[in-house]
């Protein structure tokens, strides 16, 4: 991605879709687990999951539960956690990149004017003509339902992009994602 300045316009509108709880939820939708424990592992993690979603996204429980769910995936990679398995460790990353690349392969060919903005670990930014945004989220929900895995979208006025781990989005509401 190169720097720029990208921004909605009468025409235009920006959309960030990230899966929700994005590791977690690969592992989970995939029954993927570490191999030296037993599929429960992903009846927990799902329930972990669960219980977060019942906290409001600020929340010190909503926190504390997403760096429980993700210091799993995390600790996957650390040859002295109990969750180690590397295997599992890329089999969810692979998954999971897979997935995205197969939802902005679904947005470009049955959206020719989309522009791919940015695409990251957990989600993708598109800029689209704001006729189309009924059919990107027809494309979405299609997409959802192949890989049983949860989008949630916001939409930006304004992104400030140096490259896409160092960028300012402006959202419509005003609040500012760094």
């Amino acid at each position: 991605i190169e720097s720029s300045i990208v921004e909605s316009s009468s025409d235009t509108v920006i959309i960030d879709l990230d899966v929700v709880s994005y590791y977690p939820s690969v592992a989970i939708q995939n029954g993927f687990y570490p191999e030296h424990l037993s599929p429960v592992f992903c009846d927990v993690y799902a329930e972990l999951l669960q219980r977060r979603k019942q906290y409001a996204k600020g929340t010190a429980e909503n926190a504390a539960l997403k760096l429980a769910l993700n210091g799993v995936y995390g600790d996957s990679n650390n040859a002295y956690s109990v969750f180690y398995d590397p295997k599992y460790t890329m089999s969810v990353t692979i998954n999971g990149q897979l997935a995205l690349c197969l939802l902005s392969e679904m947005l470009i060919d049955q959206i020719p004017s989309l522009k791919m903005i940015q695409a990251n670990t957990d989600g993708i930014t598109v800029q689209l003509d704001r006729d189309k945004l009924d059919q990107l989220n027809k494309i979405a929900a299609e997409w959802e339902s192949l890989t049983k895995l949860e989008l949630e979208s916001v939409e930006y006025d304004k992104m400030f992009i140096r490259d896409v781990n160092n960028y300012i989005a402006v959202g419509v509401d005003g609040k500012i994602k760094r």
